[in-house]
C-alpha cells in the first residue's frame, strides 16, 4: 500500500530518519539496520511521501523541528581552529541522537553541521519569497541534459501500482507523446547524440514498438497531441537548441508528415492540451526568456489565436483537460514551481488552483478516472512521489511513482483507463515504458 501524506512514521522509519540526519548514505544505512539498499530506498520513499519533504536536508530539518532527533549543544571554535572537510561534509547537516552510541564528533564535523544548518535556513527562506509574473530565468543550458555517470538513475524496485512494458527503442527525454486509436506516438526528443527526428509507435494491445516516418527536422523540448486525426507537434528546439515556429503534423493512415500554420513566435518547452478538437499551448521558452503566453490552434481554419496570458511566465510546465477546464501546472524558470492555474475555454479567463505539494519542473500531466495526475519532476529537489488532484475537492494527494530521485521531461498520456509514461531523464536518458491502471476494475452492464 502506498504511504499517504501526514501518516505517522513507523519505528523503523524513525530509525532511518535518524541515520539520514547523521549524513549516512543508503548503503551505509543498510549495513546499520541489516537491510538491503533497495529496502532502504523503499523506506525512504515512504518517509518522503508521509512527510512531504523533497530532500534529505529538508527531512533532517523536519526531524529536528518535530523532536524526532536532538541536536547536541555546539561550541564556537576559535578562528585559527577552523578546519573544513570535503564539500559533502561542509554542507550536509549532521545532528546527533540524544543518546549517541558513538564517540564524540571531531571539531571539523561540528563546523560542517553549523554551515549546513545555515544553508538549511537559507533554503527554507527562499520559497517564502513572493513569486511574480515576470519573465523567468531559464537559460539555454536548461534545454540539454548531461549524464552524471553510473548510479545516476534512481530506480525504485519495490511494489507500486505501475508495471513495466516494452521499452522505448531509443533512450531519450524532452519528447512529445500522443495517443490515437490504440497506439502511442513518441515524437522527437533529446538523446545522447542530440535532438532526434525519430517517431516510434507503440501498439498498446500487442505491447510492441515500431518505427514510423521521421520528423522533417530533429526537434527536442516538444509536445505532441492527437487532434483531427493527426499527431500535431508545434515548435520545439532544433539541433542547435534554437526554438522554431514550424508546426508539423503526422497522418497515421499514410505514415507521412505535413506542415501546418506556424506558431506566432518560436517556442519550445511549452505545455500542451486539447479541448473540443482544438489545441491549447501554454508557456514555453522563446530563445531569450520564459513566456506567459496562451495560444489556441483551430485545425478547421489552420490558424493560431492568442488568448489571455497565464499569471506566471514559465517553461516546462504541463497541462491537462478535465471537464471544461484546462489545468496548467508546475514549470521551471530557473527553479522548479508548484504553480497551478486553470484556463476556462468557454470564458477565455484564468483562475488559480491549489499549488502542488512540491515544486515540479519538467513534469507531465494527464487526466483519467476523475483525477489529474502530476508525474515526474525532480529538476532541483528530490522526487519522492507523484501527485493526484481531486478537482471536486481541490486537493492534491500523494501518488505512487516508479522512479524516485528525479524523473523529468518524460512522455505521459492517458488512454482509456490507464496512464502510459515513457522516456525522460533520471541521471541519464531513459527508455523505460510504464503503465499505471488508474481504474483497474471496470463495470460492464449487459444489454437488455
Amino acid at each position: 500500500m502506498p504511504a499517504d501524506f501526514g501518516e505517522a512514521l513507523s519505528e523503523r522509519e524513525l530509525e532511518i530518519v535518524s541515520l539520514v540526519a547523521q549524513g549516512l548514505t543508503n548503503r551505509e544505512i543498510a549495513v546499520r539496520v541489516y537491510l538491503s539498499p533497495n529496502t532502504v530506498k523503499v523506506h525512504l520513499r515512504n518517509i518522503f511521501s508521509k512527510t512531504g519533504v523533497a530532500s534529505r536536508t529538508e527531512l533532517t530539518m523536519l526531524a529536528v523541528k518535530e523532536g524526532w532527533i536532538a541536536v547536541a549543544p555546539m561550541f564556537e571554535p576559535a578562528p585559527s581552529e577552523l578546519q573544513y572537510e570535503d564539500d559533502a561534509t561542509a554542507t550536509a547537516p549532521a545532528p546527533v541522537l540524544s543518546a549517541p552510541s558513538t564517540p564524540p564528533w571531531p571539531r571539523a564535523r561540528w563546523i560542517g553541521l553549523t554551515l549546513g544548518l545555515l544553508l538549511l535556513a537559507l533554503v527554507l527562506w527562499l520559497p517564502q519569497r513572493p513569486s511574480v509574473g515576470a519573465a523567468g530565468e531559464t537559460s539555454a543550458a536548461a534545454l540539454v541534459d548531461l549524464p552524471v555517470g553510473e548510479g545516476g538513475i534512481a530506480a525504485f524496485a519495490g511494489e507500486t501500482g505501475w508495471r513495466e512494458v516494452a521499452p522505448l527503442p531509443v533512450r531519450r527525454a524532452r519528447l512529445g507523446l500522443a495517443a490515437f486509436e490504440g497506439h502511442l506516438y513518441a515524437v522527437g526528443g533529446l538523446t545522447a547524440e542530440g535532438a532526434s527526428a525519430r517517431l516510434d509507435i507503440y501498439d498498446i494491445e500487442a505491447d510492441r514498438w515500431s518505427e514510423g516516418a521521421a520528423l522533417p527536422m530533429p526537434l527536442a523540448n516538444v509536445g505532441a497531441a492527437a487532434i483531427a486525426g493527426r499527431i500535431v507537434v508545434p515548435g520545439g528546439c532544433d539541433s542547435q537548441g534554437i526554438p522554431v515556429t514550424a508546426v508539423h503534423a503526422y497522418a497515421p493512415l499514410t505514415d507521412a508528415w505535413e506542415t501546418l500554420a506556424d506558431l506566432p513566435a518560436p517556442l519550445c518547452g511549452y505545455a500542451l492540451a486539447t479541448f473540443e478538437e482544438q489545441l491549447y499551448l501554454f508557456g514555453g521558452w522563446d530563445g531569450q526568456r520564459d513566456r506567459a503566453v496562451a495560444l489556441r490552434y483551430d485545425p478547421a481554419e489552420d490558424i493560431w489565436e492568442t488568448l489571455p496570458s497565464p499569471y506566471v511566465a514559465r517553461a516546462f510546465g504541463a497541462a491537462a483537460t478535465f471537464g471544461r477546464e484546462i489545468f496548467y501546472v508546475g514549470g521551471y524558470d530557473g527553479t522548479e514551481r508548484a504553480t497551478c492555474e486553470v484556463f476556462l475555454p468557454d470564458e477565455e479567463t484564468w483562475k488559480s488552483c491549489p499549488a502542488l505539494l512540491q515544486p515540479r519542473g519538467g513534469l507531465s500531466l494527464a487526466s483519467v478516472g476523475g483525477y489529474i495526475y502530476a508525474i515526474g519532476g525532480g529538476w532541483g529537489g528530490y522526487l519522492g512521489f507523484s501527485e493526484r488532484l481531486t478537482p471536486q475537492q481541490q486537493t492534491w494527494g500523494v501518488e505512487e511513482t516508479p522512479l524516485v530521485g528525479e524523473w523529468r521531461n518524460l512522455g505521459l498520456v492517458a488512454w482509456e483507463t490507464s496512464l502510459f509514461a515513457t522516456g525522460g531523464w533520471s541521471g541519464d536518458f531513459l527508455n523505460r515504458t510504464y503503465i499505471f491502471d488508474a481504474l483497474p476494475f471496470r463495470v460492464f452492464i449487459p444489454a437488455p
